[in-house]
């Protein structure tokens, strides 16, 4: 190997934010077929939710290592990766057959109860898909940073904001020329919830998540322990700071809150752009932070001795 697994990558970081996304799409989805009516969400959106989750799911497997044996992580009922992956496989499965619910000319798209069905399981599991990397990162008690029920807020929050982002684009790339038959009638997409109320929605939500994520830092650099301080001033003016204060609280925060007060559909596209945007480097800040770790007595010492990788004495197995 050419480095030690200290710490998450990159990828790590890909995989939360797809996944978040994609779960929250099949909530919203689910959530406006049951109670709102079908053709609420757009099909392109529908299909997304259920595909961005494959595609974190891709991304969790490289990080993993050894993608040839990624069967391995579904093998161990008691460990936290193996209840989320099967519930991504159950979401990823979900999404895509409630969603081909929305093309007409397939010979099961008029089984309403069974399109029910689906949708109520495409918000169960895509409410734990959407929850789930919060709760993994909160579970840390080694990285300060992250320990404690505040990120699985953060995180939650996020997810919807992006999930919301976006079913509105997909609903804006569909445009005015996309119809579809629902129970008999012929419904107009830019009519839908997606056009009509998640902007607003949106907005909403960005509000509460800049709240919330400045009561994080706050408690992080007063409240909790020396470690935590120290991780939490790297968002205030450390090498993080820039990052987070331009990239996240302005660009993907602030802004889009004032652009979804708008009611313009292009600039409601370009503040879920944004959003989105804001989403992608939260995740990543958050995984950075988790370089700052708590080690064991000995541990440094130990990790220091382990070889590296391209000792000659290793050269003799290859």
């Amino acid at each position: 190997m050419s480095r030690k697994h200290d710490e998450w990558g990159w990828m790590l970081a890909v995989d939360f934010f797809f996944a978040g996304m994609g779960g929250a799409m099949l909530v919203i989805a689910g959530i406006a077929d049951l109670f709102l009516g079908n053709a609420q969400t757009s099909v392109l959106g529908n299909f997304a939710g259920a595909i961005f989750i494959a595609i974190g799911a891709g991304f969790l497997i490289l990080e993993l290592g050894r993608p040839l044996q990624a069967f391995r992580v579904f093998m161990n009922p008691k460990a936290i990766l193996t209840f989320g992956a099967w519930n991504m496989t159950f979401a990823i499965i979900a999404g895509l057959l409630f969603a081909s619910f929305g093309i007409t000319i397939l010979p099961w798209s008029g089984f309403i109860l069974v399109r029910k069905f689906l949708a109520a399981f495409c918000i169960i599991f895509g409410l734990i898909v959407a929850t789930y990397p919060g709760v993994l990162l909160a579970r840390h008690k080694a990285r300060p940073f992250w320990n404690g029920p505040g990120i699985m807020v953060l995180f939650f929050l996020s997810s919807f904001i992006t999930g919301m982002a976006g079913h509105i684009l997909s609903g804006y790339v569909i445009g005015e020329s996309s119809w579809f038959i629902a129970e008999g009638y012929i419904v107009n997409s830019l009519s839908s919830l997606v056009l009509q109320d998640l902007p607003h929605l949106t907005a909403i939500l960005l509000l509460f998540q800049l709240i919330f994520w400045a009561g994080y830092i706050w408690i992080k650099r007063s409240g909790g322990t020396d470690r935590e301080a120290e991780a939490a001033q790297r968002w205030i003016n450390g090498d993080l700071s820039a990052s987070f204060k331009l990239g996240f609280i302005l660009l993907g925060t602030i802004v889009p809150i004032v652009l979804m007060l708008f009611t313009t559909p292009v600039i409601h596209s370009v503040g879920a752009c944004l959003a989105i945007l804001g989403g992608m480097i939260m995740r990543y800040l958050v995984v950075r932070a988790g370089e700052d770790r708590t080690w064991l007595p000995g541990e440094q010492k130990y990790r220091s001795r382990l070889p590296v990788g391209n000792e000659e004495f290793l050269k003799v197995w290859k």
